[in-house]
């Protein structure tokens, strides 16, 4: 009893706080996830120490939270499962950190895009709101926008990645911490870094450093390893190009920064020593077996070539991010021969 009245657990405040399964005990924070109708496992578990950062998975074709637009993909994002082909091991498995511009880090289909960047900036320059907040998360001018898009890449993940996504809500730009899943269409700047998820519109920045655990909020696609998740390091410098594996073939392929597929060329990455540096030598037909699986790249190939002139306007808003891309996971070294998907 409690003051001579209901026993404290008869109360109905005390029920509520219950059964809406929020309990506190010594400081940590226990989320009670109740069970959906059909006895099926719950789609969002979370049990964490109380202050522990919170990352959303997000689904490749899922819209998400506070998206900026209906999706601008160019068609519904599928898993990268096709493997290129490569003359050496491959001893990363996935996850760490990962160079922007290593080779096979991002897939796409030759001369196909994976965004409608036109669809994108029509939109965002006739809804000034949204674009003004759009173009303050990538630090850039609003009446850039249109220029600044065309200065990205077209591309999919091909392995599941951490980002800093930015929605919009309430007339403001929103932050949040997420991981998105292998496949998901992105846009990616000049130092490989992804700065617009196409399902969404949302611009990207690199994500926060975590300084505990964090705790893993939503449904977890099949296959998905915590341990597995990639953070993408800036490249040191603006590249030219971007070494791709075609998600229908396995093979790679070359797309210069700040195109959509157009002027792509199927390529045979090459290593060019023992320090994990590698070039790119255009091919009429790279081609060989594949096989199913994957593992995360984490080469960095070097073109040779200057960025070109849009490239650079990209490069400039990725360097401005570059001090906030510490990443949550240990560095992976750069093996000495271009990795298989």
């Amino acid at each position: 009893m409690v003051g001579g009245g209901q026993p404290w657990w008869r109360r109905r405040r005390v029920l509520a706080l219950v059964g809406g399964g929020l309990v506190l005990v010594g400081g940590l924070t226990v989320l009670l996830v109740a069970r959906q109708p059909n006895g099926n496992h719950p789609s969002v578990a979370v049990a964490s120490p109380s202050g522990a950062p919170s990352v959303t998975l997000q689904a490749a074709a899922a819209p998400g939270q506070d998206p900026y637009t209906g999706s601008v993909a160019a068609s519904t994002p599928t898993s990268t499962t096709a493997t290129a082909t490569a003359s050496a091991s491959t001893p990363v498995n996935g996850g760490g950190t990962v160079d922007g511009a290593a080779v096979g880090l991002y897939g796409g289909s030759l001369h196909n895009t994976s965004c409608n960047v036109d669809q994108l900036s029509s939109f965002l320059t006739t809804h000034a709101d949204k674009g003004k907040a759009w173009a303050g998360v990538e630090g850039i001018d609003p009446a850039t926008i249109p220029d600044y898009l065309k200065s990205l890449t077209s591309a999919l993940l091909r392995v599941d990645t951490r980002v800093t996504n930015h929605g919009f809500a309430n007339g403001a730009a929103t932050s949040f911490q997420s991981v998105l899943q292998a496949g998901s269409a992105v846009l990616v700047d000049s130092h490989g870094v992804p700065r617009v998820r196409c399902a969404c519109g949302n611009p990207l920045t690199p994500p926060l450093a975590d300084a505990a655990q964090p705790a893993y909020a939503g449904a977890a696609w099949p296959g998905f390893q915590p341990q597995k998740v990639v953070t993408v390091r800036p490249a040191d410098a603006p590249t030219a190009e971007l070494v791709m594996v075609d998600q229908d073939s396995g093979t790679y392929f070359t797309r210069p920064v700040g195109s959509g597929g157009g002027t792509d060329q199927a390529t045979t990455p090459a290593a060019t020593g023992s320090g994990g540096s590698h070039s790119a030598s255009a091919s009429s037909g790279a081609s060989s077996s594949s096989s199913a699986g994957g593992s995360a790249p984490a080469s960095s190939p070097s073109s040779g070539k200057s960025p070109s002139a849009g490239a650079s306007s990209g490069g400039a808003s990725s360097a401005s991010h570059a001090a906030s891309s510490s990443a949550s996971h240990a560095s992976v070294s750069s093996p000495a021969a271009p990795l298989s998907p």
